[in-house]
């Protein structure tokens, strides 16, 4: 009688397809459903038009890298057809844990085991880190917010690899080991984010999933509400300095010698009040009037001394609270428009995600 061995001399026996068939029976009649997003690999960056006839078509494949310095892909491209197949794991409390500085969710990392042959034979290649796992049995239709859309948990694979357990006495690996973290709402994944949100059933019940898995909305407004917060709080920015008496200086009030605190209101010292305020000087003001310049950045009050008007103080307060300093709300109001020598017009504020291209000026 021959000697029995499980080792075939490197072949994939009918021991191992026997056993392979067994254990791809256990995922299908025990296991959950994964929906796979399968990564394709960086959208092409190529400016087409720098491309020159002739040149060589770089292709683009899931092994691709978009950003060598950095060596990361950032603009992700998915396929459109997500697939089905089924996956086993060990579902775990997320419970907070307070040993570490800060707070850290204890069972936020899954590890999803995947019948290896089966998973190669319907997406065509191994899982691996950057495809996104749907997991529709964690979708929470019980929700607090009875308006708010059901959403499914979404994860993304960041290591994968052979499961120590998945092999059989052939000695052949026949599992798949996946490390799955949390899908976050960045750039990476925006042609999942933004897909259209479905039902339990895959039709789309008409909501981004962008919008429902994002928590910017909610964040932007509760920045808004500190903002109002903060303007019936505090009613104008820097310091209210009209309650100081203020003495006139050695030089008087020519040349701005007049002291006043940094964080100036354009209101006249000493509870006196300006005559008015505008673009231009009024022809009839008598010595010593006070007059608030509205046309500078930021408004400007000037006293009249003999022929002549004198800056007394900016109005850094400008009568109202602002989120930002005073050069950068310059900046973020900016709304004027340069006009170039060919009548071309264009915005002076651009934002920063718009390359600004250098614009010749001769």
């Amino acid at each position: 009688m021959p000697r029995l061995s499980l080792w075939n001399s490197g072949k994939k026996g009918a021991d191992y397809k026997f056993i392979d068939r067994q254990i791809s029976g256990y995922f299908f009649a025990s296991g959950t459903a994964l929906y796979v997003h399968k990564y394709l690999g960086p959208h092409d960056q190529t400016d087409p038009e720098t491309v020159k006839p002739g040149d060589p078509v770089k292709a683009i494949t899931e092994r691709s890298i978009q950003d060598p310095v950095f060596l990361e892909n950032r603009d992700r491209k998915y396929d459109t057809t997500v697939y089905e197949m089924r996956g086993t794991y060990n579902v775990q409390d997320n419970d907070f844990d307070l040993k570490q500085f800060g707070l850290f969710l204890t069972g936020d990392t899954l590890f999803i085991e995947v019948h290896l042959n089966d998973m190669i034979a319907q997406i065509g290649r191994k899982l691996m880190a950057g495809d996104v796992i749907e997991l529709p049995h964690q979708r929470d239709d019980a929700l607090l917010d009875p308006d708010a859309p059901a959403i499914n948990k979404f994860y993304s694979i960041a290591d994968a690899s052979r499961a120590s357990g998945g092999y059989s006495a052939t000695w052949y690996p026949h599992i798949w080991r996946l490390k799955c973290e949390p899908m976050t709402a960045t750039q990476a994944y925006a042609d999942i984010l933004e897909g259209a949100g479905t039902n339990p059933f895959g039709v789309d019940d008409g909501t981004i999933l962008g919008n429902t898995l994002s928590m910017v909305a909610k964040e932007l407004e509760i920045n808004e509400e500190v903002v109002e917060l903060a303007k019936q709080n505090v009613k104008a920015r820097n310091f209210e300095t009209r309650h100081f008496y203020v003495i006139e200086g050695e030089g008087g009030l020519k040349g701005g010698q007049n002291p006043w605190v940094y964080a100036g209101d354009g209101a006249p010292p000493n509870g006196a009040k300006p005559i008015g305020s505008g673009s231009k000087f009024p022809m009839d003001a008598a010595d010593g009037d006070y007059y608030l310049r509205t046309d500078y950045a930021p408004e400007t009050l000037f006293r009249l001394d003999g022929r002549n008007w004198y800056i007394q103080e900016l109005d850094y307060r400008q009568g109202h609270w602002s989120v930002a300093h005073r050069l950068l709300e310059d900046f973020i109001n900016n709304d004027k428009v340069s006009v170039f020598k060919d009548g071309r017009k264009k915005a002076e504020k651009t934002p920063l995600f718009k390359a600004v291209k250098p614009e010749a000026d001769f």
